[in-house]
């Protein structure tokens, strides 16, 4: 894999691509690295590398969408009044 580095980026731009790597859950790096991917990967891998450009929640919203939906069900939180707790004295 090769480097690329950019210089002199409008201060807004590299603004607006740190709040999009944050929405994302990614590094701004990796935020960067998954559009370029995205935009300029080759259409024979175009697949693999939508998918390797998503971010963790994107994934989760595109499995859930392969399997036409997902309906889990969760049961209501507990919390135990006597459990122990480890180191308390």
């Amino acid at each position: 894999m090769g480097n690329i580095m950019i210089r002199d980026v409008d201060d807004t731009a590299k603004r607006n691509a740190r709040l999009a790597a944050a929405a994302n859950g990614r590094s701004l790096q990796a935020e960067l690295k998954a559009l370029i991917e995205r935009t300029y990967t080759h259409a024979d891998n175009e697949r693999a590398a939508r998918i390797r450009a998503m971010s963790g929640k994107e994934f989760i919203d595109h499995l859930v969408r392969t399997a036409n939906g997902a309906n889990l069900e969760l049961p209501e939180r507990t919390v135990d009044t006597d459990r122990e707790i480890f180191g308390a004295d």
